[in-house]
């Protein structure tokens, strides 16, 4: 049963696709808000599709820099994008990252490493290694 994400209720109909750069999506009318919505997938208001987004999270995650994860999209899947947008998608995604690897993302785009950390701490602790 389908309900409504704007009144909740249950008098929604399929009223056809959506198409875009991001590919189709079902469309949904509500009978009882006589609104028109597209059900959120998680990437709501994204322009790229969701593989590249997903491969760009990935990458950064495994080590690249941002300029080498725009030239992988680039190169790999045609895709143009700003690293100032595979930031915000790192920003935003985040937390579909186990939570290492999001800690050590998250991390890398502060710009403390973890050496740096380790001193940074071991100064304030006390502790000398």
């Amino acid at each position: 049963m389908i309900v409504c994400e704007l009144c909740g209720s249950n008098n929604v109909a399929k009223k056809g696709m959506r198409h875009n750069a991001s590919g189709p999506k079902q469309k949904f009318f509500c009978h009882a808000c006589k609104k028109w919505y597209v059900q959120d997938d998680g990437f709501k208001r994204m322009r790229i599709k969701p593989e590249h987004i997903v491969r760009a999270l990935h990458e950064y995650g495994d080590g690249a820099s941002l300029k080498k994860v725009r030239e992988h999209l680039k190169q790999h899947d045609k895709v143009k994008v700003t690293r100032w947008a595979i930031r915000k998608w790192i920003v935003k995604y985040s937390h579909l990252l186990k939570k290492t690897s999001r800690d050590l993302v998250l991390q890398r785009l502060r710009g403390v490493s973890i050496s740096m950390k380790n001193t940074l701490e071991s100064k304030t602790t006390g502790n000398i290694d």
